[in-house]
């Protein structure tokens, strides 16, 4: 495999002396790992790029019979993100949204859409100077409904009731519906929660992190969610 792409630099390390490991999103190719040989010392084919939080642009060739690991043979600085990297709650909102992508993401993936709501959010975060605490939790839920768990949040499952009808609406995690009181079984996995937290969600799914820096949702919107989403999450990565 030899490609170049554009890439998001997700974490690195000392590997010897001189030798820098890489782990990447791609956005054809998932996550992948690769060795930077040379590249604490290069000034050359890796200046400045070699660092968490940075677009780079990648050459990289490997996997023959003998080469089983990946090789970075150059890259190009791109976007380092200066800007958020300058803030510490910014940059800890950065760090907490990679790691959860490299939960989900695995190599091989197609990770068009991850890598551009990932990118979009490292650009929101750079550019804007207040970004909300709950940011991180938006990214989460996004992410989780884009890379192949979107919920149907809109209807019940059971009777098509629309949402902005039901009295108590119940959030079933295992299958991502939503169903109102009535149509609840014994059995069921659910989470009960607020038919504005839902809305809230539904919203989510289709506006992307340039708009969430303005939203200002109630606690108890937030506290809905962060159970949804966790509880969602937790069922189908484990």
């Amino acid at each position: 495999m030899a490609f170049s792409e554009n890439v998001l630099v997700l974490r690195t390390g000392r590997f010897k002396e001189y030798d820098v490991w890489v782990r990447f999103l791609s956005p054809s190719r998932g996550i992948l790992s690769g060795f930077a040989f040379g590249g604490c010392r290069s000034r050359r084919r890796f200046c400045g790029c070699l660092d968490s939080l940075n677009l780079v642009r990648f050459t990289v060739s490997g996997h023959s019979l003998r080469k089983k690991y990946l090789t970075l043979e150059e890259g190009t600085l791109i976007c380092g993100f200066n800007g958020l990297k300058k803030r510490a709650d910014k940059l800890g909102m950065a760090v907490n949204c990679l790691r959860f992508v490299q939960q989900i993401c695995l190599e091989g993936d197609d990770s068009a859409a991850i890598y551009q709501l990932t990118l979009a959010s490292l650009q929101t975060l750079d550019e804007n100077l207040h970004v909300p605490a709950f940011f991180p939790l938006l990214f989460k839920a996004k992410a989780a409904f884009i890379h192949g768990y979107e919920p149907t949040l809109n209807i019940c499952a059971r009777c098509a009731c629309p949402l902005e009808q039901m009295s108590r609406p119940f959030f079933l995690f295992a299958s991502g519906h939503v169903i109102c009181s009535s149509c609840i079984h014994k059995d069921d996995r659910t989470l009960q929660t607020g038919r504005k937290s839902l809305l809230f969600l539904d919203r989510l799914r289709v506006c992307g992190p340039e708009k969430w820096v303005n939203w200002d949702p109630e606690q108890e919107i937030l506290q809905d969610c962060f159970r949804i989403v966790d509880s969602y999450v937790q069922y189908h990565l484990e």
